[in-house]
């Protein structure tokens, strides 16, 4: 408790607390001579010499924390910031269209991250995926099958934007579009390359891994 009291006037920096970005970002941290100790088990960390309080969290939260204002700035994958950008906007269009937001909040735009500067680590690749022998020879031929990310939002707005252009293609750009999207998108926490092994996706969209990349 006597630590959070003494968080204020300080920035707060999220890192993320473990996974490929960890090791990059406190490597950065020593370069720039920020000085810290954490203690076991504590998620925050005040820097000695600069009025700075680290934040050690998930990479995923990151965008979140940062976009809603708990916390100043903070380090994260790209791959990170758009899957919360374009969830936030898919989250206001809903409520706009369902009139649940209200007039005073129909002027304020979604809260997302402004991508300052890149630092040129943890370079990676979100892609579909299947496997290299298997039947799917290209993303359209996944459209209306079961797809395995934890980039769900992201892997909706691209099936959705695949299924309209195939649409456009078949109807003519002037036909009306429902926009219900046929492909169902499978969120998943983790092992998202084992959701075709066991038979729960017919291919991912995850970060470069074993799987053939179309």
């Amino acid at each position: 408790m006597d630590l959070v009291n003494r968080l204020e006037g300080r920035l707060l920096f999220a890192v993320p607390k473990k996974g490929r970005l960890n090791q990059a970002a406190l490597n950065l941290l020593e370069g720039a001579d920020i000085q810290f100790s954490r203690e076991n088990s504590l998620d925050i960390a005040l820097v000695k010499n600069l009025p700075i309080a680290l934040v050690f969290l998930p990479a995923a939260d990151i965008p979140t924390f940062v976009g809603e204002g708990r916390v100043d700035l903070g380090i994260t994958g790209y791959d990170q910031v758009r899957e919360h950008e374009v969830g936030v906007r898919a989250l206001y269009q809903k409520r706009r269209f369902s009139d649940t937001v209200a007039p005073v909040e129909e002027q304020t735009r979604p809260r997302v991250c402004e991508t300052i500067m890149n630092l040129g680590f943890g370079a990676c690749k979100l892609q579909v995926q299947v496997p290299e022998k298997g039947r799917y020879q290209s993303p359209k031929d996944l459209i209306g099958k079961n797809i395995g990310t934890s980039f769900g939002h992201l892997a909706e707005q691209y099936f959705r934007n695949l299924e309209l252009g195939e649409f456009n293609q078949i109807n003519g750009a002037n036909a009306c579009y429902n926009g219900k999207i046929k492909t169902n998108i499978i969120e998943l926490s983790g092992s998202v390359e084992a959701a075709y092994a066991l038979g729960v996706a017919d291919g991912i969209v995850d970060l470069v891994g074993k799987f053939k990349l179309r």
